[in-house]
């Protein structure tokens, strides 16, 4: 195939594949093509010559395992950046193995290289008071302060995904009696999330002070230049925030902290009030309860954790084995 043949076959894929056949959303093609710009760079390198000049037998299984590598050793990302990455790629090349059946050999062996199996770390949230002393650090008289505490607020309140909060426009709110708001989560499925009588109070005094109409649909959190505010913004707005809250919230000094973590908040939060666990999946906008069901296992591990400090008591006897000296022989006995 020519140079040409692959810019063909990466522009039908966003034009004619991502958008017209499936109709994905923006999040969905800016990680494609994110992943693609990142592979053509990678590989306009390994072969040392420009983009314009590769086809796609220059983007081999070779190239995309020594690309993958890369990610991880050059750009420090982790695995889970690196599988994501990987489905881009996987994905592109499913739409080429349906259109050029000629070149299904180099696509069957791109789409065998496998997923890595990343660690999952332990499940951290916030209990209510250390919640409670991150916001209450909160000047909401200093520039932007209410907006910083609003989004908090929002996040942990709706336990919305931090993507699905700063899509939120004015016009998604209900703020009447019942309080909710529309959140399009992922596949662009919508749900509507119950609101507190007081966030609801919050988000009206918000959009009276900065002057929105409740019809508008521009983003309801921006920065200080006046464009949408993005991810890297609210996790520095909120690593801000936590490092004037320490002192309120010790236990989590040394924890790992992120916009996320309110999201697992709230799902413990909500499980420790014994709320079901259907409810809880419908609410974090979960397309399976088995998503859901982490939360379960982590409060039973804190619960287990908890039986053990207790230990217990000082005159329990020791079991005596059910077998004696020899093994061998109560084997025989069975």
């Amino acid at each position: 195939m020519t140079p040409a043949d692959l810019c063909t076959l990466v522009t039908a894929f966003f034009v004619t594949h991502l958008a017209g056949e499936r109709n994905v959303s923006a999040h969905t093609t800016a990680a494609y093509r994110d992943a693609l710009k990142l592979l053509l760079r990678f590989a306009a390198q390994f072969h040392q010559r420009p983009v314009a000049h590769l086809c796609l037998d220059d983007l081999g299984a070779p190239v995309i395992l020594a690309f993958l590598s890369d990610l991880e050793t050059s750009r420090r990302n982790t695995v889970r950046t690196r599988n994501a990455r990987l489905a881009a790629i996987h994905a592109f090349f499913r739409y080429v193995l349906d259109r050029e059946p000629a070149v299904a050999s180099l696509c069957q062996r791109v789409l065998a290289i496998p997923f890595k199996r990343a660690a999952h770390p332990a499940l951290g949230y916030l209990s209510e008071h250390e919640l409670h002393g991150l916001l209450q650090h909160i000047d909401r008289a200093a520039p932007m302060g209410e907006r910083d505490y609003v989004l908090l607020a929002l996040l942990y309140d709706t336990g919305a995904r931090v993507q699905e909060v700063l899509d939120l426009t004015p016009l998604d709110f209900h703020l009447d009696s019942p309080a909710f708001v529309r959140v399009r989560g992922k596949g662009r499925k919508e749900r509507l999330c119950p609101l507190l009588p007081q966030t609801a109070r919050l988000v009206r005094r918000f959009l009276a002070e900065q002057g929105r109409s409740p019809d508008e649909q521009a983003p309801l959190f921006t920065n200080r230049a006046g464009r949408p505010l993005s991810q890297h913004g609210a996790r520095y707005l909120l690593r801000k925030h936590l490092a004037g809250a320490h002192q309120a919230m010790g236990s989590v000094r040394h924890t790992r902290i992120t916009p996320h973590t309110l999201r697992h908040t709230k799902a413990m939060h909500l499980l420790q009030a014994g709320v079901p666990l259907m409810t809880i999946k419908d609410i974090l906008g979960h397309a399976d309860v088995k998503s859901t069901e982490i939360y379960v296992q982590a409060d039973l591990e804190m619960k287990e954790e908890a039986l053990h400090r207790v230990g217990t008591p000082s005159g329990a006897r020791r079991r005596k084995p059910l077998f004696g000296q020899d093994l061998l022989a109560w084997l025989e006995s069975l």
